[in-house]
């Protein structure tokens, strides 16, 4: 009997390996490839602190500095995704751990109270206050979750459209439709530049030279750096 329960849990083990595993080499796979192509991306262009690209959540300040860069030496605007999504994330991020201690609270609480051999109407209003307190975390958690989705979608077209500006509606659907697309997009266009404007010319170059790319753009960015 007990060697049959044994042969059991390692099946358990098994499988729970074989589909945890693939999931997370592929995480890993899709956070350096991200991490690489947007290092290599906001390097070339002169942002600061490029290596913000290798750090969770700060990551999103690189994604929205680029995407602000894009719009204003292209188009003249002033954007402020990047504080934008900086913060929404933070938010979502503490929120986040609120509802995982309230309901961690919860647990105590209803643990405690039914080994104190506590009555099914006290228990029901423990969980009810506690759930009360978690959907008031998590309905503000959703609205902060859509709109970091819309401002992040719109700062990846951005980034798309500045390397790729034929396949960047195309690359942004596949990327809402199938997020795993996006990574490799990000890595294999990240040395494009076809929608970025031409370089300002260095007096220092001859006419038939062409400037380095670490030269900025004619309209001065120095504001999105």
């Amino acid at each position: 009997m007990n060697y049959y329960y044994a042969e059991e849990l390692m099946e358990v083990i098994v499988s729970a390996l074989l589909s945890v595993v693939p999931s997370m080499l592929f995480g890993i796979v899709s956070y350096v490839l991200t991490s690489l192509a947007l290092y290599t991306i906001a390097k070339r262009r002169g942002i600061n602190h490029p290596w913000l690209a290798w750090i969770p959540v700060a990551n999103y300040w690189l994604i929205g500095s680029l995407s602000d860069q894009y719009q204003y030496v292209v188009r003249g605007r002033n954007c402020s995704k990047r504080k934008w999504l900086l913060i929404l994330e933070i938010l979502s991020y503490a929120l986040a751990v609120a509802a995982m201690i309230f309901a961690g609270t919860m647990l105590v609480q209803v643990v405690a109270a039914a080994m104190g051999g506590s009555g099914e109407a006290y228990l029901m209003d423990i969980v009810l206050g506690s759930l009360m307190r978690i959907l008031g975390v998590c309905l503000p958690l959703l609205g902060i979750g859509i709109a970091v989705a819309i401002i992040y979608y719109m700062a990846l077209y951005d980034i798309y459209k500045s390397m790729d500006p034929s396949n960047c509606v195309l690359f942004l659907v596949l990327s809402i439709l199938f997020g795993v697309t996006q990574p490799f997009f990000l890595f294999f266009n990240r040395n494009k530049e076809q929608g970025m404007p031409p370089r300002k010319q260095n007096p220092a170059f001859a006419p038939e030279q062409t400037p380095s790319p670490q030269e900025p753009w004619e309209r001065d960015n120095k504001d999105y750096l």
